[in-house]
């Protein structure tokens, strides 16, 4: 259900003391008033209780520790930009962001059309978008006024923003250029936008250089000797691939990396940034 190790290293500031550092980590259902629905297979595991409206996870770790995560804070927000016909009742293109709770069972979407303005500016039914502040959205969710959700939704906005801003461009400069004559200045336009992408990807892969260690990137690079995306559509989803390549053949051990740590950074790169690490490790056809 959860990656619960990635879990259980995301929210540090969680982790209590619990009990004596002997005590059997699967047998505490009573005391905790749960019921057990991940129990740890050695010494060095979690064991998750389902408490009710949260899930308690105990580890031996420097002594036994515990950790109480609310369920609705275990939310899931994803925002992209539809440029392809998808089925809804909407034209082309539109904001799309989907909110999934996995613990509380819930999922809410919201959707807007999106356009371009005179002055070059994009608005989400009719409403101009800023990159800092999320449009205005409504949810049916039972946590949606929560300042957590609050918070991760303006977060989840503002990573995503960069390469919504960059699909609409490509969206509406596509359609200019199907319109446009073949004229010298049409080059000069191809040329800017050519000179953009390749400062935002030189820029992303700068920044990316620092984030993933040389043995990762090495296996990241190893993955992509024998993937392809063959689209801008499907420069998505990096991390399944490099987690089949970690499950079947252990590249986590071959390198010496931390398959989960490296996935889980690999999961929270934005649209832009997985293009740039893309560019930066595929082979050269």
């Amino acid at each position: 259900m959860y990656d619960w190790n990635a879990l259980w290293h995301a929210h540090l500031d969680y982790r209590t003391s619990y009990g004596a550092p002997d005590t059997d980590i699967n047998q505490l259902a009573s005391q905790l008033n749960g019921i057990l629905s991940k129990s740890a297979r050695d010494a060095h595991d979690l064991a998750v209780y389902d408490t009710g409206s949260s899930y308690t996870l105990l580890r031996h770790d420097n002594g036994l520790q515990i950790m109480t995560l609310a369920k609705q804070h275990l939310f899931d927000i994803a925002i992209r930009l539809v440029t392809a016909d998808e089925g809804q009742a909407l034209a082309l293109p539109y904001l799309e962001v989907l909110v999934d709770n996995l613990a509380t069972e819930e999922e809410g979407i919201w959707r807007a059309e999106v356009g371009c303005t005179e002055d070059g500016e994009l608005a989400a039914n009719g409403a101009l978008l800023h990159p800092d502040e999320p449009p205005a959205m409504a949810f049916n969710l039972s946590f949606a006024a929560n300042p957590q959700f609050t918070q991760a939704l303006q977060q989840a906005w503002q990573e995503a923003a960069e390469s919504i801003t960059l699909d609409a461009a490509a969206w509406y400069n596509a359609e200019a250029l199907e319109d446009a004559p073949a004229e010298p200045p049409l080059d000069a336009r191809i040329q800017e936008m050519c000179d953009r992408y390749a400062e935002i990807i030189r820029r992303e892969q700068a920044m990316l250089s620092r984030r993933f260690s040389d043995n990762e990137l090495r296996l990241v690079a190893e993955v992509l000797r024998s993937t392809r995306f063959e689209t801008a559509e499907s420069c998505r989803g990096l991390w399944l691939a490099v987690e089949s390549r970690i499950l079947h053949d252990e590249l986590d051990q071959k390198y010496q990396a931390d398959g989960d740590a490296l996935l889980e950074r690999l999961k929270a790169l934005s649209y832009t940034q997985e293009v740039a690490l893309i560019e930066a490790l595929s082979p050269v056809q």
